[in-house]
């Protein structure tokens, strides 16, 4: 029998969708969200599944989200299609999800490189970058996946801002979204909005003649609502300070401000202030300052106000024992805990579940570290059992993670998971601890996940470009609450 050329074709085409159906099966790879059963990995990473977690590279430039279950990269976005030379993505946070795969919203900072990476990595990039901030989409409900840009948030409200962002948690839920920056000393509040509206801005400004500081509302132009604070306008200093960089500022007047916490019962945030070892405690009702909490072991609870002045509160700061770098609330908000470094290396462990911040008072501290390691960066479990700390250490040294109970406030479990470990984030379901470490932005990287019941490493992925920060896209309001708002 004698078939000709299109026939043959047909035939062939025909078995072979045949037969690539059979081989693909359920588990197709050419669907937004791959189902990887049959392949070798997928018991391991299959105990992972509803667990997406967003990854900005700081020296590559992108954010990717991946499915941790599979694994595999959803989609990812390059910050340079956005026109920035040089991005250099920062930190992140993420609206909470019911179904992370078809899609969230969240946020993200830049700052430009500057000094520190000048003098450790790459001259060349010295007037480059951009601070910036961003309102982010992933969009998973067809069969490309995206992640595109909603809103420059710096650009529609005037102020451009390069450190942590937080997400309103407990009564400030579902409202507001808070952007910090240490070089300007500044921190914006926002609506949540596509088009986000200003709700509330502060400058902390430390006086050192007085020895005071002032933290001052701060607003926009009343004729363009706008503020003047897009790019590098408003920065006190070069660069972004490095740790130790606390005891000589260029500029006298830099406090370094790092993150706004949320406390996820009660209408409180608070401003984390580096230089002086401080946090001030803002009411979310009215917007007032209605403490400053002195971190250091050694020094008074809090740092007295000495007056308010129309919208100025000015407090007495006359000594500085420590600097602080991250603070934030556990979980339950039973306890606020600062990261102190640099001249005391301890975790300070404040009660704070009274109404009144002035009465919240210092219980224990979290000690040793010695002097090589630095407490850093914090991560919440669903049930307060344990908080997990970053001890970062300069190179050579890698650094390690630690886990602490939150009853005794003693180590018990240390992982040195690689050089230069970052941010620590939970799984949706409270079983895995995420952590990711950058190898000081040039040697090695990548995203471990650790069980939080045995202290088993489950997994090491590999992330190149160096991750700075991440975060898991939480699942609820609930969920939010151990996730990038209450710690940084």
């Amino acid at each position: 029998m004698s078939i000709n050329r299109r026939q043959f074709m047909k035939g062939a085409f025909a078995a072979g969708v045949a037969g690539t159906a059979g081989m693909l099966g359920a588990g197709s790879a050419f669907s937004a969200v791959h189902n990887p059963v049959g392949e070798a990995q997928a018991e391991l990473f299959g105990k992972f599944k509803g667990n997406v977690v967003l990854l900005p590279s700081k020296y590559g430039g992108y954010v990717q989200a991946m499915d941790l279950s599979v694994p595999e990269t959803l989609a990812w976005y390059s910050y340079g299609l956005h026109g920035i030379d040089m991005p250099i993505p920062h930190h992140i946070a993420s609206m909470p999800s019911a179904d992370p795969y078809k899609g969230f919203d969240f946020y993200q900072t830049m700052q430009p490189p500057a000094s520190p990476y000048v003098n450790e990595n790459s001259p060349e990039w010295r007037n480059r970058g951009d601070f910036k901030m961003f309102k982010m989409r992933y969009d998973g409900s067809g069969k490309q996946n995206s992640i595109t840009v909603v809103n420059d948030i710096g650009e529609t409200t005037g102020m451009s801002l390069g450190v942590h962002v937080s997400i309103g948690v407990g009564e400030n839920a579902n409202k507001y979204v808070a952007f910090a920056d240490g070089q300007k000393d500044m921190v914006l509040i926002t609506d949540l909005g596509d088009n986000p509206k200003i709700v509330k801005a502060f400058r902390a400004d430390y006086d050192p003649v007085a020895r005071q500081l002032n933290i001052s509302h701060i607003f926009p132009d009343a004729t363009t609502g706008k503020f003047d604070y897009v790019g590098r306008k408003g920065m006190k200093t070069t660069h972004e300070a490095m740790l130790g960089e606390e005891l000589m500022p260029a500029d006298p007047t830099a406090v370094f401000v790092d993150a706004f916490t949320w406390h996820p019962t009660l209408p409180f945030g608070a401003i984390l202030i580096r230089r002086l070892g401080c946090c001030a405690i803002i009411d979310t009702r009215t917007w007032e300052v209605v403490a400053l909490l002195s971190t250091a072991k050694g020094s008074p609870d809090n740092f007295p106000l000495v007056k308010q002045t129309g919208f100025t509160w000015t407090f007495a700061v006359p000594s500085v024992l420590t600097p602080l770098h991250e603070a934030g609330f556990i979980t339950s908000g039973e306890y606020f805990v600062a990261c102190n470094n640099v001249l005391q290396n301890n975790i300070a462990v404040y009660r704070s579940t009274d109404e009144n911040p002035n009465k919240w008072k210092k219980e224990t501290f979290v000690e040793g570290f010695g002097t090589k390691y630095l407490p850093l960066h914090m991560g919440n479990v669903p049930d307060s059992r344990f908080v997990y700390f970053t001890m970062w250490a300069r190179k050579p040294n890698n650094g390690y993670i630690c886990k602490v109970d939150a009853k005794t406030w003693q180590v018990v479990a240390k992982w040195d998971t690689g050089p230069d470990p970052h941010t620590c984030d939970c799984t949706v379901d409270g079983k895995y601890m995420t952590t990711v470490y950058s190898g000081h932005q040039a040697g090695q990287s990548g995203l471990v996940v650790i069980n939080v019941e045995t202290d088993k490493i489950e997994a090491r992925l590999p992330c190149p470009g160096g991750m700075h920060d991440h975060v898991v896209v939480p699942d609820s309001w609930e969920g939010l609450k151990f996730s990038r708002s209450t710690s940084v």
